[in-house]
This record gives structure tokens, C-alpha cells and sequence, in this order.
């Protein structure tokens, strides 16, 4: 044998060999394409999953919120014939806030008011004068204690308003029954 002969490529086993492990690697390449678009479905299911759990969660928390609404709505009608001047003041700073809060999350300011009518129909019409609501609404300024927080305004053509403003401050915890860590909500 010449040293020629040995040059003429590799031997025939090797090139079967190649030949299967090419056939191997190509397979496992298919193989490997294949999960990865699997994957991707399931990372795509996964998602619409996580979104559809968000808007119920969403969901779940709106029906909460306006059911805690309505449980403290039932509370006070329950109590709207008995309750006292320092009651019904608080209970105008609670309906405030709430209505603030609601702003805040649509994205507004958080701010509200109310009129003597509106105030005498969110303490459901309790069996007292009507100047008596305006009395509440000045003693709700005074257990909050801070005017550019809460503040009675007589000035806007002939319609008094208690006015809310919770971007100026907070309100006593005291008064909210709650602590004052609200902006996070």
C-alpha cells in the first residue's frame, strides 16, 4: 500500500458514523424546536391565565368594596335615628373619605363634598332639623382639626358644603376607625 491510499478520505465506517450522529443531532435539533414551541404555547396559555385571574381578581375586589359600602350603609341606617351629634359628624367625615378614596382610584384627586342635602341622605335622613345637619357638618371641622384637610365652606352661592381633601392631609385615625396608611391602597 502507498501512502496515497490512505489519503483518499476517511474510512468508510467513519463516514456511516457521521452519517447517524448527523441524523442523531438532527432529530434532537427537531426535537429541542419542538419543545421550545410547546414551551412558548404554554408561556402564552400561562399569561391569558394570569390576566383572566387579574380581572377577577379585580373584580372580586370591587364586589368587596361595595359590599363593605353597603354592610357600613346598613350599619348606619340601622342606627341613623340614634345616633348623636358626634356620631353623625363622623359618620359625614367616614362618607367623605370613602368618596375620596373611590376619586383616588379612578385616578383623581382625592377630594369630595357634600351639601347639607346630600349629607342629611348619606346619614339616611335622620330625624333631626335641617339646621342641625349643618351643625354636624361644622363639629365633623372640628374633630378633624385641620381646615385644609376638612373644612366647611358657606361661600358657594347660597349652598353650604363640607369639603374633603386628602391630598392636603390625612385624617385622625380616630376618626376613620382605620390607620392613616391609605395612599397605598
Amino acid at each position: 500500500m502507498s501512502d496515497d491510499d490512505e489519503d483518499d478520505g476517511p474510512p468508510p465506517e467513519t463516514v456511516e458514523t457521521l452519517a447517524r450522529r448527523l441524523d442523531a443531532l438532527s432529530t434532537q435539533t427537531e426535537n429541542l424546536r419542538e419543545s421550545l414551541r410547546e414551551a412558548r404555547e404554554e408561556r402564552a396559555e400561562l399569561r391569558e391565565e394570569v390576566e383572566s385571574l387579574r380581572s377577577e381578581n379585580a373584580e372580586l375586589r370591587r364586589e368587596l368594596e361595595r359590599l363593605d359600602a353597603r354592610t357600613d350603609l346598613l350599619e348606619l341606617v340601622e342606627s341613623a335615628d340614634s345616633m348623636d351629634a358626634d356620631q353623625r359628624a363622623t359618620a359625614l367625615v367616614q362618607h367623605l373619605q370613602r368618596a375620596a378614596e373611590r376619586q383616588r382610584e379612578r385616578g383623581g384627586l382625592a377630594r369630595a363634598s357634600v351639601s347639607r342635602e346630600e349629607a342629611e341622605t348619606a346619614l339616611h335622613h335622620p330625624d333631626v332639623d335641617r339646621t342641625t345637619i349643618y351643625d354636624d357638618m361644622r363639629r365633623a371641622v372640628r374633630f378633624v382639626g385641620n381646615e385644609d384637610v376638612l373644612w366647611y365652606d358657606s361661600d358657594t352661592g347660597g349652598e353650604s358644603r363640607l369639603k374633603l381633601d386628602l391630598e392636603a392631609g390625612e385624617l385622625p385615625s380616630g376618626i376613620t376607625g382605620r390607620s392613616n396608611d391609605h395612599r397605598g391602597r
